[in-house]
């Protein structure tokens, strides 16, 4: 019998490269990754300034600091929770377009039409914060009422739309394998596009442009939620591609993976007939998206036993590279389900609601933190020189993050009421401790997020091997 000269090892980047070996995939990759990793820098620069308008007397040494705060506010979320998202599904996508199609894609040009919108969306999306645009802090999409950030959005859109269509087309006319990532991929086109013909749909009933924030609920309730499918998406094609970097063997199996993605495309698109099962807009059709967001359960929870059942007693690869991402799936895990559990007891009125997204979003950020150093790095050839660093920014950003949710919840219990500044009633032990938990969770984990960005930024601008 022969035998090979030496072990042979399952990795899941090395099939991936010759899909991605030519100069415009890498190209375009790379882009789509300083985008999404410049995205979360300037939500950076926005939030600094958001903590110098929150200073003693702020309203005399920087007025203008002042006056622009909830604008700032609003672009912060945008691009690290809008933005960041959609540009992680547009990278499963292209890397599927090009799997899918065995390195040949349909349609390249359609590539090169999404990253220009993508640019100019996002120019303008931080643009409109210097507007005097009026702020809305709606749900899902908060908003300045200007045509500006309304363009910005559009074109945004635009490059997601057409970045999901060629996905769509290569798939239907496929040369290559389909697989978990390129399942990932379809299902975020898939839910992509619903998302957007949801948002088109309730623009229309709504009347057009959006004269106060109350426009802007309607306008993104129902996209917004049929959005947070593709959160969950990426989440698990991330934990998916993490799960066998620690094992060096798929985590679970590939067919429970396209499965997990399968269901969560169906899902999106009955949440669009969610859209005409009501009267518009009306109270029964917000109640209809609210129980909808239950439909998010099931995936990540069967795909999330699954894996931590693998990876707690699966034989462990060896290599810095498997203990990242073993410890990075842990914590996305363990976040993630921690703001589940948190949205059990929600209301809305409080900072239990926060307390649960935050909870929730972490568990995503981590999981696609450790996206970035082990999958699209490697495809960049510009992976990882130490790994102390990424594991330090993954551990200080999942704790934070956890804290953070926790302190949130505490407060919430105590009344603490959504999106306004200050604390409540501190002379209470527990009130005292939930503050203590937000503030210092939250300074650990924008210490992790700085690093994640840190290395990051510095490897997607350093030269490939």
């Amino acid at each position: 019998m022969l035998r090979p000269a030496q072990e042979q090892r399952w990795d899941p980047v090395e099939g991936f490269r010759p899909a991605l070996a030519s100069t415009s995939a890498q190209k375009e990759l790379r882009t789509w990754s300083l985008i999404a990793v410049g995205a979360l820098a300037l939500a950076g620069v926005f939030a600094f300034l958001l903590v110098l308008g929150r200073v003693m007397h702020a309203d005399d040494i920087y007025p203008w600091l002042v006056t622009y705060f909830d604008k700032f506010l609003i672009v912060h979320v945008n691009f690290s929770f809008i933005v960041w998202f959609v540009v992680a599904g547009i990278i499963f996508m292209q890397v599927a377009a090009l799997r899918l199609s065995d390195g040949a894609p349909l349609a390249g040009n359609l590539g090169r039409m999404a990253l220009a919108g993508g640019l100019l969306g996002v120019a303008m999306i931080a643009g409109s914060a210097l507007t005097d645009g009026a702020p809305s802090k709606n749900n899902y999409v908060p908003a300045i009422l200007h045509p500006v950030f309304y363009l910005g959005l559009l074109a945004f859109a635009f490059a997601a739309a057409t970045a999901a269509t060629r996905t769509l087309a290569n798939g239907f006319v496929r040369k290559g394998p389909l697989e978990p990532v390129g399942a990932v991929g379809i299902a975020s086109a898939v839910i992509t596009l619903t998302a957007i013909a949801a948002f088109a749909v309730s623009w229309n009933r709504a009347g057009g442009m959006p004269a106060i924030a109350a426009d802007n609920e309607d306008i993104f309730w129902a996209g917004g939620h049929i959005l947070q499918f593709l959160n969950v998406a990426v989440m698990i094609g991330a934990w998916a591609i993490l799960g066998g970097r620690a094992l060096g063997r798929p985590a679970i199996s590939p067919r429970i993976t396209m499965s997990a993605a399968a269901l969560l495309a169906v899902l999106a698109l009955v949440g669009f007939g969610l859209l005409f099962a009501a009267a518009p807009l009306s109270a029964d059709e917000r109640y209809l998206f609210t129980q909808y967001q239950y439909a998010l359960a099931p995936a990540p929870i069967a795909v999330g036993l699954l894996l931590t059942a693998s990876l707690l007693v699966g034989t462990r690869a060896e290599g810095g590279s498997a203990q990242l991402a073993r410890w990075t799936v842990l914590v996305s895990l363990g976040v993630f389900f921690t703001g589940g559990i948190l949205g059990i007891f929600v209301d809305g009125g409080d900072t239990r609601t926060p307390a649960h997204y935050h909870g929730v979003i972490g568990g995503v950020n981590v999981a696609l933190m450790g996206l970035f150093y082990l999958f699209v790095l490697p495809l960049l050839e510009r992976g990882l020189v130490r790994r102390r660093g990424a594991l330090a920014s993954i551990i200080l950003y999942g704790a934070g993050q956890f804290l953070h949710s926790i302190g949130l919840f505490i407060t919430g219990g105590y009344g603490a009421p959504r999106k306004v500044a200050g604390a409540l009633d501190l002379d209470t032990l527990g009130n005292w401790i939930g503050h203590a938990g937000i503030g210092i969770g939250g300074a650990i984990a924008v210490l992790g997020g700085i690093l994640f960005i840190w290395i990051a930024a510095r490897r997607l601008l350093a030269r490939a091997a």
